[in-house]
C-alpha cells in the first residue's frame, strides 16, 4: 500500500459542532461588523498601532522687561496729574451745577409756569373784555333805539299839543275871545320849533311855512278875526298832513 492510498483511506476532518445559543445568549453576544471582521483577519495577532509623533513646539524666546525711561515716567506722572485735574474739574463743574445752576433752572421753570398762567389769565381777560365790549355795544344800540323811541314819543306829544293849541284858538275865535286865542297859541311857536328835527325828516320846508302861518294867525287876531280863523284852518290842515309821519301807532 502506497503512501497515497494511506492518505486517501484516512477519514476527513469534520468541523466541531457549534452549540446553539439561546435568546438571552444571542442578545449578550457582541455583534461584529464585516469591516471589523476583515480587519481582524488581515491584521496579525498581537499587532499594536504605532503612537503618533507630534511635532515639537518651537522654543519660546524669553524677553527681558526693560525698566521705563525718564520720558515714560514723566509721561505717566503727567497723565496721572491730568486725570486728577479732570476729576477735580468734573467734580467742581457738577458741584457748581447743582449749587448754582440747578436752583436757577428751577426758578426759571417756576417763572415760566407763572408766565404761562399770566398769559392764560390775560387771554381770559381779553375774552371777557371782548364780551363786555359786545355787551356795551349792544347796550349802546339799545340806548340809541330807546332815545329814538323817546324822541318819537316826545315828537308825538308835541305834535298833538300843537293841534290842541290850534283847536283851542279856533274855539276862542268862534267865541269872540281874542285873549283866549292868544293864550292858547302862546307856546305853539316854541313847540313847532322843537318839532323841527322830526318835521325836517319828512318835509324839509314845512317848519318854515308852519311858523309863518302861525305868525299870520297871531298878528290878525286883533285886526281881522275871520282871516285869523282861515289861517288857523290852513295851519290845521298842514299839521294833519304831517300826522302819519309824527303820530305813533
Amino acid at each position: 500500500m502506497t503512501e497515497d492510498d494511506t492518505i486517501k483511506n484516512q477519514p476527513e476532518p469534520t468541523a466541531p459542532d457549534t452549540p446553539e445559543l439561546s435568546g438571552d445568549q444571542e442578545a449578550i453576544t457582541p455583534q461584529i461588523s464585516a469591516e471589523d471582521a476583515a480587519r481582524l483577519v488581515s491584521e496579525p495577532t498581537g499587532w499594536t498601532p504605532e503612537p503618533e509623533i507630534k511635532p515639537e513646539d518651537p522654543p519660546v524666546e524669553v524677553i527681558e522687561k526693560k525698566p521705563p525711561t525718564r520720558f515714560q515716567l514723566f509721561l505717566r506722572k503727567a497723565l496721572i496729574v491730568l486725570g486728577v485735574a479732570v476729576l477735580v474739574f468734573l467734580g467742581g463743574f457738577l458741584t457748581d451745577h447743582f449749587v448754582r445752576y440747578k436752583p436757577l433752572a428751577d426758578e426759571m421753570k417756576e417763572t415760566h409756569a407763572q408766565l404761562e398762567d399770566a398769559n392764560l389769565a390775560v387771554s381770559d381777560l381779553e375774552v371777557e373784555n371782548d364780551s363786555l365790549i359786545a355787551l356795551n355795544q349792544k347796550a349802546e344800540e339799545e340806548i340809541a333805539d330807546l332815545k329814538d323811541e323817546v324822541s318819537a314819543v316826545r315828537a308825538n306829544a308835541l305834535f298833538y299839543q300843537v293841534l290842541v293849541d290850534v283847536n283851542a284858538a279856533r274855539i276862542a275865535i268862534f267865541l269872540d275871545d281874542s285873549e283866549g286865542a292868544q293864550a292858547a297859541l302862546a307856546y305853539t311857536q316854541s313847540r313847532i320849533e322843537e318839532l323841527q328835527p322830526a318835521i325836517e325828516v319828512v318835509e324839509p320846508n314845512s317848519t318854515i311855512s308852519l311858523l309863518a302861518r302861525l305868525e299870520l294867525v297871531v298878528s290878525g287876531l286883533d285886526r281881522d278875526k275871520d282871516t285869523s280863523l282861515i289861517d288857523l284852518e290852513l295851519l290845521t290842515k298842514s299839521l294833519l298832513e304831517l300826522e302819519p309821519y309824527l303820530a305813533l301807532e
